[in-house]
């Protein structure tokens, strides 16, 4: 009995010690990487981010932020790829040089006047996301900011109105978004926002996910996942691509530019993610002040310089002329000084954008036509009950006419804004905090519910101001 006994204790105290030395190389572990992580304060990052948005007061989340002239039906998370790391778990490498702040820390909240907004944080994640999903469907959303101001209510994880959801097969999970053409784009829209509604995207998210207006289906036909449901839907992506569970380890490295595109190098995945200290100041008109944006001039083709031919024959120098005396120099005429390009007036900057929203919205009607044509031969997703597809389609269709009222409604709220500032000469964020909504659990109803329109026949469209 005695001898058991020893052996027991000898037993436990091999274990601590093996338990002990494991938590102490866990704990140098986590050292290293706080240490290779760096550390960024708060408002260090804020100030980044003036190079790729605009400041505005709120009344309930402080300072809140929103890229340049981003098109109404722009989102968070829809420029971008999912990578499956070395636990399994996935993390979002975004298409914007802004992402690695506004896609990592803080929340979301969408705006009715003008559209998602970031709310600083300072914790770091690799999926700031929400997750539903079903069998051949998975979706994501950004995750929702709490005004600190009001009193917490117990909510789900998945409170994210249907709009807000991006949803694509299961198999379409692991995709690959054109960064290049996305960071162009960004930076090239002027300050009057002539963005275009053509994607610059050949094979990634945007291209392969769902036309918006099933997404009211797809959200009462999914479930709300955790993070193992998450794990367990990308490892059935990666399998289905030929590709292995374990994916590389995050390294951490020191400055944005040391983590370039953010594709994985030498089997490792680098990360910028700073360690955030602080907080944002408060909203006060001497802190982050936006200067009023200036009117950009339109591009000016450079000619392009002659090609030398390589090894062309050297000319042998002439014989010196005699030179002439030099004749008085008569006065130049005064000329008329050149014309600068024209900037884009205003209205015409609207009258383009009401187009471009007008030809996206074709575009959504007729890619939405295009995926009802295939429900008949391939269901909206395994074990669909047929008999509710007409039901199915008709929603579809009423949710598609709220959205483009919606993103119509946001357009003319950011043109009356704009035209306001331009008039009063000051900027928005140096105005007293405006009252905003947060998004509705559903979009609210703007038409009554019709019929199916003809297969040939677009939505109609709102006439340009």
């Amino acid at each position: 009995m005695t001898r058991t006994h020893s052996m027991l204790l000898s037993l436990a105290l091999f274990l601590s010690c093996v338990l002990g030395l494991t938590a102490t190389r866990a704990s140098a572990q986590q050292e290293i990487d706080a240490q290779g992580r760096g550390s960024m304060t708060v408002q260090q990052c804020m100030q980044s981010l003036l190079a790729y948005g605009r400041w505005y007061p709120n009344p309930d989340y402080g300072w809140v932020w929103q890229p340049h002239d981003v098109q109404p039906w722009w989102q968070p998370f829809s420029v971008g790829e999912w990578i499956v790391t070395q636990d399994g778990s996935p993390y979002w490498r975004s298409g914007y040089p802004h992402g690695w702040a506004t896609e990592h820390y803080g929340s979301w909240f969408y705006d009715q006047s003008r559209g998602w907004m970031w709310v600083p944080g300072n914790d770091w994640s690799p999926a700031p996301v929400s997750w539903r999903g079903r069998d051949g469907v998975v979706g994501w959303a950004p995750q929702l900011a709490t005004p600190p101001k009001r009193n917490p209510t117990v909510t789900s994880a998945c409170e994210q109105p249907a709009f807000a959801w991006i949803f694509v097969a299961t198999n379409r999970l692991m995709v690959t978004s054109n960064f290049v053409a996305a960071e162009q784009d960004l930076l090239a829209r002027d300050v009057h926002g002539t963005w275009s509604p053509s994607a610059h995207d050949s094979d990634g998210v945007l291209s392969a996910r769902y036309p918006q207006a099933r997404n009211a289906n797809f959200f009462d036909a999914t479930q709300c996942l955790g993070a193992a449901d998450a794990k367990i839907a990308f490892g059935a992506a990666v399998k289905a691509r030929g590709g292995t569970l374990q994916g590389p380890p995050i390294t951490f490295v020191r400055s944005v530019r040391q983590m370039g595109s953010g594709r994985v190098q030498n089997a490792r995945l680098p990360v910028y993610a700073p360690t955030f200290t602080g907080s944002p100041q408060a909203v006060s008109n001497t802190f982050l002040v936006n200067p009023p944006a200036q009117r950009i001039q339109r591009a000016q083709p450079i000619p392009r310089a002659q090609p030398v031919a390589r090894n062309a024959p050297v000319q042998r120098a002439q014989p010196a002329q005699p030179v002439e005396r030099a004749q008085p120099v008569q006065r130049a005429l005064p000329t008329a000084p050149a014309a600068p390009a024209t900037p884009l007036a205003p209205y015409e900057a609207y009258t383009y954008q009401h187009e471009s929203l007008d030809r996206y919205h074709s575009d959504q009607y007729e890619q939405l036509r295009n995926q009802e044509d295939q429900d008949a031969t391939v269901p909206p997703y395994p074990g669909f009950d047929m008999s509710q597809l007409p039901a199915w389609q008709q929603r579809e269709m009423r949710e598609q006419q709220a959205n483009a009222a919606r993103n119509r409604a946001l357009l003319d709220a950011r043109q009356a804004e704009h035209l306001k500032e331009s008039e009063s000469g000051g900027n928005a964020a140096t105005a007293p905090a405006s009252t905003t909504t947060p998004a509705p659990t559903t979009p609210p109803p703007t038409t009554p519910p019709a019929t199916t329109p003809p297969a040939t026949t677009p939505p109609a469209t709102t006439p340009a101001p």
